[in-house]
């Protein structure tokens, strides 16, 4: 059996990722699909030495919560896979998270989506899309 990962962040393209992965489906005949979110906060975020007080109980069940409603928005996307589709939310790097969830899940892809930052976006925030695909050992097609 295939094992597709497919990691949203609820972005046009990660809906095209979805997409990609539900055409795929019928073709390999037996398929499972991993939909993966990752909660993350930037720590450029959390303010540095000195920033007020953070409640990170409160952001974290906030970041759960968006990342279920993520995942729930993208499942209509994986409409007429016929292959278990399983509902996966993690917290961490996106990057590191999505690799250490395709290496315990077994899959044989990542399918994910470029959110397109740009040059200097990219290059301040670093893309976790190439970093997935650098970062993997299994292919990973990068939708736009």
């Amino acid at each position: 059996m295939m094992r597709m990962l497919v990691a949203t962040d609820g972005s046009p393209h990660a809906i095209a990722a979805a997409k990609l992965a539900a055409r795929l489906g019928p073709e390999l005949r037996e398929a499972e699909v991993i939909l993966l979110n990752v909660g993350h906060v930037p720590v450029i975020a959390m303010g540095g030495p000195g920033a007020g007080f953070v409640d990170l109980g409160a952001l974290e069940e906030g970041m759960r919560k968006t990342g279920q409603t993520i995942l729930e928005s993208t499942a209509p996307a994986l409409v007429g896979v016929d292959s278990p589709v399983s509902r996966v939310y993690r917290q961490g790097d996106p990057a590191s998270e999505i690799i250490k969830a395709a290496v315990e899940h077994k899959a044989d892809l990542i399918i994910m989506g470029s959110r397109d930052l740009g040059q200097v976006g990219g290059l301040i925030l670093g893309s976790v899309s190439e970093r997935v695909l650098h970062g993997a050992r299994i292919p990973v097609p990068i939708v736009r």
